[in-house]
């Protein structure tokens, strides 16, 4: 997702600050807007402190607590900034506008669309920032290496998001978050830019969580160093999804209602609620997924073992997702493959890695859903579990249509059976009007089909050949008199994508990458002084 880096810290960390916040500090203030309007706007003007002196004397406090927490010093003083809601809303768009071209968003918007994922007429761009900018409670910008503070907001609310920020700090101070994240955009990969944000993001959530229940006095603050040192509540927070956010509470005490759950989609008011789903689990998987990985990380260990992680950060959403091939050394194939002529440069709009997370979206968006939906979680799941690469392209064809080529390669034969096997049943349930022609082989298997009628049918190419599957979406079709096919873009494509795939160890193409982002940057130190 190309603004995934950007975008994730804002909302999920107003869902974790809702949850954590005493006695449900906007349920507290809905009950009293409702029963005393006046004295409602009295203790919001005392709690949000319009003045912002307030706001930085607890930044100051918490940095120094969120240090003591996570055994991280605070190398110098964080520079920190106050903004009222409409400013903070302005930096952050600005913030976006410069990481991705409103065409990048419209290409993600025509591949997200062709793969069924939202609906034909949604806007997109506008989506995002809706969802991204409706409940802004401040961030931290690595590039000016700054806290913005949002004024307006509960004490009871904004001490839990701030610790969430300042460590985000405290961790550009020690790793050097750009170093992590910007040697290979998110635009190129994908998998990647989601991978390291799951470290920095899951990392952070659980000092935030460590933070607050420090605060409501839940952990004893000289016997325990963190939640993950308690297994019960290890346990709960690893099996953890947005869905039941709610759980959380019955781990604070103190003014809470077990039996009354938060509801992260009225937290989210509408933007995040309405947002189709593919935008909302990218969202939320650093802060979840990430948590998962950190916990599974630190169990047993001290946070020293989650700093030495780092050193060598996860490089792909399978190793967030498996902490144990982490730790194997078990890293992905970078997949390449040329096409020309019969595309040209100019007609790519989409090149990226989807990576095992955002794959195993899009089946779920299809084989979820209706009657089959239960029967179909076992499969799906394990047709995941041999990713070993991929790469998506998509191109714009001449007539504006908009063409997929997905190449995956697998750990093994049956990975890529498993996986081909799961594709061909979320063509069926998208087009279950298509013919479908299935051809075995000696080295794998294909998958043909046309969907639609007249202008708006397309040819939809399925195959396995060995470890390899590659999905191809949205090629032209024609059929002669007889109804054979006389369009051979789809053959073409094929023979092309499968003659030229070359395989590239991903460490080889990060060491590249690095060194070159190093050198960049050491140019620009230069001509800075």
């Amino acid at each position: 997702m190309s603004i995934h880096r950007l975008s994730c810290r804002i909302v999920c960390t107003l869902l974790f600050v809702a949850a954590f916040a005493p006695a449900s500090a906007l349920g507290q203030q809905k009950e009293q807007a409702s029963a005393n309007p006046e004295s409602t706007a009295d203790d919001a003007k005392a709690g949000a402190d319009a003045s912002g002196e307030r706001l930085l004397e607890e930044a100051a406090e918490i940095s120094g607590e969120v240090a003591r927490i996570r055994g991280l010093s605070l190398k110098h003083e964080i520079k920190k900034g106050i903004r009222n809601r409409d400013q903070l809303r302005k930096v952050l768009i600005e913030r976006l506008a410069e990481e991705v071209t409103d065409e990048d968003v419209e290409n993600e918007a025509k591949v997200f669309k062709k793969l069924g994922l939202m609906p034909e007429d949604l806007d997109y761009k506008q989506t995002l920032l809706d969802v991204l900018t409706e409940q802004i409670a401040g961030f931290y910008d690595q590039n000016a290496k700054e806290l913005y503070i949002m004024q307006g907001i509960p004490l009871e609310l904004q001490r839990p998001a701030m610790a969430h920020e300042i460590f985000h700090a405290i961790q550009d101070q020690h790793f050097d978050i750009k170093r992590m994240v910007e040697p290979i955009s998110s635009k190129e990969n994908g998998d990647f830019a989601l991978a390291r944000s799951a470290l920095i993001e899951g990392d952070a959530s659980v000092v935030m969580i460590d933070f607050s229940l420090y605060e409501e006095g839940v952990l004893p603050r000289d016997q325990v160093r963190s939640i993950i040192d308690i297994p019960m509540m290890a346990n709960v927070l690893t099996q953890l999804t947005r869905e039941d956010i709610g759980a959380l509470q019955q781990m604070v005490p103190q003014g809470t209602n077990p039996s009354s759950p938060v509801d992260p989609s009225q937290l989210s008011e509408s933007a995040l609620a309405d947002a189709p789903r593919m935008i909302r689990k990218l969202l939320v998987f650093p802060y979840f997924g990430g948590m998962r990985f950190v916990i599974k990380t630190r169990l047993g260990h001290d946070w020293e073992r989650v700093n030495q992680v780092y050193k060598n950060p996860p490089v792909s959403t399978e190793q967030i997702l498996h902490p144990e091939r982490y730790f194997a050394g078990d890293e992905p194939v970078r997949l390449d493959y040329n096409v020309e002529p019969t595309f040209e440069d100019d007609a790519l709009i989409y090149d990226s890695v989807l990576g095992e997370y955002q794959m195993r979206l899009v089946l779920e968006e299809h084989l979820l859903e209706g009657e089959d939906g239960q029967k179909n979680r076992a499969p799906l799941d394990k047709a995941l579990d041999g990713w070993d690469g991929d790469r998506l392209r998509a191109y714009e064809t001449s007539e504006g249509q908009t063409l997929i080529s997905h190449l995956s390669v697998w750990d093994s034969l049956d990975d890529a059976d498993e996986y081909f096997d799961a594709l061909v049943e979320m063509m069926k349930v998208r087009y279950p009007d298509a013919k479908l022609t299935h051809n075995r082989g000696k080295y794998g298997q294909s998958v043909c089909m046309r969907a639609g009628e007249g202008d708006e049918a397309e040819r939809i190419y399925l195959e396995q050949w060995g470890d390899l599957v590659l999905h191809l979406e949205g090629a032209p079709t024609k059929l002669d008199a007889k109804g054979k096919e006389t369009d051979t873009t789809a053959y073409i494509l094929r023979e092309r994508i499968m003659r030229t795939v070359e395989r590239t160890p991903f460490a080889e193409v990060y060491e590249q990458k690095v060194e070159a982002y190093d050198a960049e940057a050491a140019t620009k130190d230069a001509s800075d002084r």
